[in-house]
């Protein structure tokens, strides 16, 4: 009996998913960057052939990593990328750095470039500047990881007591403070410093400690107390003073 070929495009894009799926499940590393894009985005546009969209997106960012780090208003620009899409790619963000920070909160002990990794997670796509405390105990274990404020795209407000209240409220012996700067230059500006200067000094009589103040960028971090770029790819060890 002949075999009835006039399937519809519905049933054309299930059977291209489910093909799909079962190639990623056999072997998920065989399948390139647009397809394994297409997949996901099958849980955003159940009813709808993602492939176009999948090469759209990777074609204008040029990786995964700059895809997770866009902000909204450049995906809006992308052709059939709808606000559904935003949604997705934060989720998967949140994902992302609550595994990420899980990890370092499982370390004995941990090393900057732990805690900045975490941080550029959190910090490298956010389009106005927050600020972010590392805590951690006198073993130099992460106690949590907490936003401390949000800001404007080019300010935002900080004042000692806020690192001071939040260390006693966790029982924490040091910070590392970050924060972002969207607009990309990751140079301190005189009021980074002067900030920075002024809650170590606060905290010093209380016997707490500010191990480093790092500014975020979606290329590079810089460690205002070492005075340099921290390159990640180069795993350095940067241990953090005792």
């Amino acid at each position: 009996m002949k075999k009835n070929t006039n399937l519809s495009e519905a049933e054309l894009r299930a059977g291209h998913r489910k093909r799909l799926r079962e190639r990623f499940l056999a072997d998920p590393q065989a399948l390139p960057d647009y397809e394994l894009l297409e997949l996901a985005l099958g849980c955003v546009y159940l009813r709808r052939d993602n492939k176009i969209l999948a090469k759209r997106l990777l074609a204008h960012f040029g990786s995964f990593g700059a895809l997770l780090a866009a902000p909204s208003e450049e995906l809006t620009g992308v052709e059939d990328c709808g606000p559904a899409v935003d949604s997705f790619l934060c989720l998967l963000r949140e994902i992302i750095a609550r595994s990420q920070q899980s990890n370092v909160q499982r370390k004995r002990s941990v090393i900057l470039t732990d805690l900045v990794e975490m941080g550029r997670l959190r910090l490298m796509h956010c389009s106005d500047e927050e600020v972010w405390a590392a805590l951690l105990d006198n073993q130099k274990r992460l106690l949590i990881f907490k936003k401390i404020r949000r800001g404007s795209p080019n300010h935002v407000a900080l004042e000692p007591r806020d690192v001071v209240e939040l260390m006693m409220k966790y029982h924490a012996t040091g910070v590392v403070l970050m924060h972002n700067h969207p607009g990309g230059s990751y140079t301190p500006s005189p009021e980074d410093k002067t900030l920075t200067e002024k809650i170590a000094r606060v905290l010093q009589p209380l016997g707490l400690y500010m191990y480093d103040h790092v500014i975020i960028t979606p290329e590079a971090s810089y460690s205002m107390r070492h005075g340099y770029c921290i390159e990640l790819s180069k795993r350095d060890i940067l241990n953090m003073p005792e």
